[in-house]
């Protein structure tokens, strides 16, 4: 699926760009978008990995965690997914 977006470039960018799309046999619209999606997907995973380097709030999500625990009024968990008689936890 495409969608179509206008953008304004300065005329040294578009003159580049139309060089590079010209040696590569691509129109400058083509040459364009890949440019555009490759650099959004760089930007995507730069904030991945910002964000996964700032390191778990370990307060709330121990927080989330004892309020989900707490609450009464959630569904029953399906017969697989409750311990089996008699376990008991190795720690």
């Amino acid at each position: 699926m495409t969608k179509s977006l206008t953008i304004q470039i300065d005329a040294a960018a578009a003159e580049k760009l139309a060089r590079i799309a010209n040696d590569l046999g691509e129109t400058p619209e083509a040459f364009a978008a890949k440019a555009v999606a490759a650099s959004v997907e760089s930007f995507e995973s730069n904030v991945f990995f910002a964000r996964r380097a700032k390191g778990l709030d370990r307060a709330a999500a121990l927080a989330w965690l004892r309020e989900l625990a707490s609450r009464q009024d959630g569904p029953a968990p399906d017969p697989d997914d409750r311990l089996p008689e008699g376990y008991s936890s190795s720690r």
